[in-house]
């Protein structure tokens, strides 16, 4: 296989690929400026564009895939193309991520489709509270496919939540002891400006530094030795707890040298960079049938070294869309 590097000499092995920029909730930090109608799809790949694009990307030197939406479980091919794309040759992993709604029914499929483990994004722990961020969405149904995810063996479950002051950050220490007695990773994440969003960012930004002392506040952390993981998140772990707590620090603190991920949107722009507006479209490629392959190595040679995103950034951090249609 191929190797693909980028100009600081980082071996990109890690493609996100948004299935469909469609979701069933309406979190008010992914869809900024919008009611609380659901999508239409619109423009998406379709299943074998899908395949054709990560086979191309695991030819170019890709490893890890990981599947996003939107929330990709609202594809109804969803199972059938977990299924293609865990059978082309070099991808060595295969995971999603998704809202948990509706996992209950689809984790064993996706597992035995050949799924490894999922991400399941989950702001609050209150029902009412959950309501209010997800614009109507109930806790029960994510809370159903967590344990169903646990079931299927899609473990270790990561649940991914976006920290915001005075709206769920007085339920980080609750979030911090899921992971005391179940294989659970929990990965708080610094909530990130969006377009048309900057007095309401400024507003609820928690530094990562003021989570990890609430985390401190139910028992010292201890920081897990960085070889035994990969990814964005700094993880530490309670004394003898099973799961893991991540800090996932976009704003405050970058961790783009590291970063090792190309991102596929759900209409086919290969993005160098979740912050970057530079983007490659790959649908004329893919309708003529035509090599991929120098479509990635152009993509990794435009990757920037850093993004721009910090408390101190003004407008979007990810320009004129919004994080469900970038699959962030």
């Amino acid at each position: 296989m191929a190797t693909l590097l980028d100009p600081l000499g980082r071996k990109l092995e890690y493609l996100r690929v948004s299935v469909v920029d469609s979701c069933n909730l309406r979190c008010f930090y992914c869809s900024p400026g919008e009611s609380c109608k659901p999508r239409s799809l619109r423009g998406q790949l379709s299943r074998e564009h899908i395949v054709r694009a990560v086979t191309a990307a695991a030819k170019a030197g890709i490893k890890k895939v990981r599947l996003t939406g939107g929330e990709p479980l609202v594809r109804r091919d969803i199972v059938g193309l977990v299924h293609d794309i865990a059978q082309i040759e070099g991808i060595e992993d295969l995971s999603l991520t998704t809202n948990g709604t509706l996992l209950k029914d689809l984790a064993e499929p996706l597992a035995a489709a050949g799924l490894k483990r999922v991400n399941i994004s989950l702001d609050s722990l209150d029902g009412h509270n959950f309501e209010q961020i997800t614009c109507g969405g109930q806790l029960q149904a994510t809370l159903d496919g967590i344990d169903a995810a646990f079931d299927a063996g899609l473990t270790p479950v990561k649940i991914n939540m976006v920290v915001m002051k005075d709206l769920n950050h007085h339920e980080v220490e609750n979030f911090a002891k899921l992971t005391l007695d179940r294989d659970i990773h929990v990965r708080f994440i610094e909530y990130m400006p969006m377009l048309g969003q900057d007095d309401v960012w400024r507003r609820h930004y928690l530094p990562s530094s003021e989570i990890m002392e609430l985390c401190n506040g139910v028992l010292p952390m201890e920081a897990v030795p960085e070889e035994d993981l990969n990814g964005p998140a700094r993880n530490f772990r309670f004394p003898d707890a099973v799961g893991l707590l991540g800090f996932i620090t976009p704003v405050s603190q970058h961790f783009c040298a590291n970063c090792n991920r190309l991102r596929l949107t759900s209409d086919g722009k290969l993005k160098p960079c979740l912050f970057s507006a530079n983007e490659i479209d790959l649908q004329p490629a893919l309708a003529a049938n035509a090599d991929l392959g120098p479509y990635y190595q152009s993509a990794a040679q435009n990757k920037p070294a850093n993004s721009d995103v910090s408390p101190a950034s003004q407008g979007s951090a990810c320009g004129p869309q919004g994080m469900v249609e970038i699959g962030g």
